[in-house]
């Protein structure tokens, strides 16, 4: 190699030398977010308490740790619009187990706790200035002390598997939850925490997972009844471009049916327990005008400490098809207002559960006359078309049309499909919660080709058509 070679070999290699200091120095000034992650940062300025319900393997945890350790170092990149401090905070990282948050949580953070010192990892070596090592975990820290531009900040590792009492009494700036908290307490107690931080203006809380759990209270607070200052961010493989094809397909395929939409979408299932294990995917559809020979129907569940639900299909008879199309599902009203809702839908036959054959003690009337006198096409009592009214027989035509592509549900059903993803059993029997609009469709799909008819000719037809199902 002759000198000038040489000389330039050297060059190169002192550059990449600097490259590797000042990265190891300064990791967020390499650090380049994909769009969804500058999204959650960003989310944190206006937003005290942030969901990242994401897929498997998109980085979410990375994610996470990348904005601890700006909070902790004060160093953040100049393209950072999110939540700041301007005083060394006090956080805590918080997960299932220790070895969890050792192996994971504090290996994003700091690297490996060897012989009391960090290796190393998104905040730098030299600027940790102190680790308190924690009891029973072997080289997992309790507290490490960051050096910040306007203190010492400090990161506190815990695991909320040994219950709330770990959490209380400390007042904290931000928060973080890498995996969901099966104990319902821990995320109160965290906004209790968090409530007098950030200098009693109310500190963060940032929660990351993949909802194994299926449809909690959580998961369930965040997606159907979201608060001011809250924010749900959904990441998906197609989010996340260093999973290529071929490596998305191979999970795929290694992956029980049931559990693809939740470990590829980071939607909510309910695991072996689901009563109709099956992708959205496969039921959703875009809505399309409805032909005018197809026969169509309504279906209603009574709700007094529930909701009343109604939902209305159509029938493709060439194909054997069935495609719900639209729903109604409102608690809290008289059947005047329900009866005018439906029927303000569509003119066409409903039918109706058993129990709206019950009389009611004052008037002596059925809820289904009640339902009638104002108005609604009621036929019914439901039954399966054998004559019965078992749960599971019916259950199971809809999952056999689901799997074989004859039930469809258009994608404008958000209530049909929030209900779907909690639906399922517990010691084999199904839980009779948020399940409304799931029984009302149960009804109609079984009822469809018996009782269906074209829009706005059910009360011209001889009742006979529609006998009461009393069996």
């Amino acid at each position: 190699m002759n000198k000038r070679k040489l000389a330039t070999a050297k060059r190169v290699m002192e550059l990449v030398n600097q490259y590797r200091q000042l990265k190891a120095e300064n990791p967020s000034a390499f650090y380049s977010p994909y769009p969804w992650q500058d999204k959650l940062y960003r989310a944190g300025a206006n937003n005290k308490q942030r969901l990242l319900m994401a897929a498997n393997r998109v980085g979410k945890t990375y994610s996470a740790a990348f904005e601890v350790a700006c909070h902790a170092t004060g160093m953040y990149p100049d393209w950072w619009e999110g939540a700041r401090f301007d005083y060394a905070p006090r956080i805590w990282c918080l997960g299932v187990t220790g070895e969890q948050m050792r192996d994971v949580i504090q290996k994003e953070l700091f690297g490996d706790l060897l012989a009391g010192e960090m290796t190393g990892a998104m905040i730098p070596t030299h600027l940790v200035q102190g680790v308190t090592p924690t009891v029973g975990v072997p080289r997992l820290a309790k507290d490490v002390r960051i050096t910040h531009p306007k203190g010492l900040s400090v990161v506190s590792f815990k695991s909320y598997s040994q219950g709330q009492h770990v959490l209380m009494g400390s007042t904290v700036d931000f928060a973080w939850i890498d995996e969901e908290p099966q104990d319902p307490t821990i995320y109160p107690q965290l906004l209790t925490r968090t409530a007098t931080g950030n200098k009693n203006k109310g500190g963060y809380v940032l929660m990351t997972f993949t909802p194994e759990n299926g449809m909690t209270e959580l998961v369930t607070q965040f997606m159907e009844d979201i608060k001011p200052g809250q924010w749900l961010g959904n990441v998906t493989w197609d989010d996340a471009p260093h999973l290529d094809g071929a490596t998305k397909q191979q999970l795929l395929d290694a992956m029980p049916e049931y559990q693809r939409d939740m470990r590829s979408k980071g939607i909510p299932v309910l695991g072996e327990g689901m009563v109709f294990p099956i992708s959205e995917d496969a039921v959703r559809i875009d809505p399309f005008p409805i032909p005018d020979h197809w026969k169509r129907l309504a279906a209603m569940d009574f709700g007094i400490d529930h909701p009343t639900a109604a939902i209305w299909a159509a029938f493709d008879p060439d194909s054997d098809i069935i495609y719900i199309t639209d729903e109604y599902a409102v608690s809290g009203e008289v059947p005047a207002i329900h009866a005018a809702a439906i029927k303000a839908r569509m003119e066409i036959p409903v039918v109706y559960p058993a129990d709206g054959d019950q009389t009611e003690k004052g008037s002596g009337k059925t809820l289904a006359d009640m339902y009638r006198n104002h108005g609604l096409e009621l036929i019914g009592p439901f039954t399966n078309p054998d004559g019965t009214r078992f749960v599971e027989p019916g259950l199971m035509i809809m999952l056999e049309r689901m799997r074989t592509g004859r039930l469809k549900v258009f994608g404008t059903c958000g209530q049909w499909f929030s209900e779907f993803r909690r639906y399922h059993r517990k010691n084999g029997k199904i839980v009779k919660q948020f399940d409304d609009v799931m029984d009302a469709s149960r009804y109609c799909v079984l009822s469809i080709e018996r009782f269906g008819d074209k829009p706005g000719s059910a009360s011209n037809m001889p009742e006979t058509l529609y006998p009461t199902m009393d069996l």
